[in-house]
């Protein structure tokens, strides 16, 4: 158990520190090409540690299919959330609160998800705001607080400065969560293991009864 435990301990820091990685390089790029890369990787690296470490994961049954889906899930959610936290902190540091209004708002196609509101802006003099925000319940001519970018990398924010501490803390739940689930998938796959093990080698030793004379 203490190498498993140990095991268990170093697969869990790698997956973290690249998905930790993958989600401040996704700030520092900011490119969706990118993104759209990279997140079907950590997806197969969550998968690809889960069947490593945890023995009769081929066949998953009951908690194991649990695993299979909680954990990859929670290896992209920990991307996405650095990702939005280091964007929002970069706001909080030198982003600029504007009062804009809204100038058109139109429905974005997403394909087979629901379409999206976008919502555009200018400001008090009446210039466009650069960028658009997603998913916003906005009429045109209301007035809000965004953020912006002034070197124009980070998107458009509705509100005030954020802070990004509420997607750090998300974040580390959500990988306190994945941790957890992959130690219990390795130690109840584990034991499972060993069960049968144990089942078996007394049919393997049994030695036959001796014929009569």
């Amino acid at each position: 158990m203490g190498l498993i435990a140990l095991a268990l301990a170093g697969s869990g820091a790698v997956c973290l520190g690249a998905e930790v990685a993958i989600g401040s390089l996704l700030h520092v790029t900011q490119n969706v090409w990118l993104a759209l890369l990279l997140y079907p990787v950590v997806f197969l690296l969550a998968l690809g540690v889960l069947l490593t470490m945890v023995p009769s994961m081929e066949k998953p049954e009951g908690w194991g299919v649990l695993a299979m889906i909680v954990i990859p899930i929670s290896a992209l959610a920990v991307v996405h959330l650095t990702y939005s936290g280091l964007d929002q902190r970069a706001l909080h540091d030198r982003g600029q609160e504007i009062r804009a209004t809204v100038s058109d708002t139109y429905w974005v196609d997403e394909g087979p998800s629901a379409p999206l509101l976008a919502a555009e802006f200018k400001d008090p003099s009446g210039r466009p705001v650069p960028g658009t925000i997603y998913g916003e319940k906005l009429k045109v001519g209301q007035t809000v607080t965004v953020t912006v970018d002034p070197k124009g990398k980070i998107p458009l924010y509705r509100g005030e400065r954020p802070t990004g501490s509420g997607k750090f803390l998300a974040a580390g739940i959500t990988a306190a969560v994945e941790i957890l689930f992959l130690a219990w998938a390795a130690f109840q796959g584990t034991a499972e293991r060993l069960a049968a093990r144990t089942k078996s080698e007394p049919e393997r030793t049994q030695e036959p009864e001796d014929s009569p004379a």
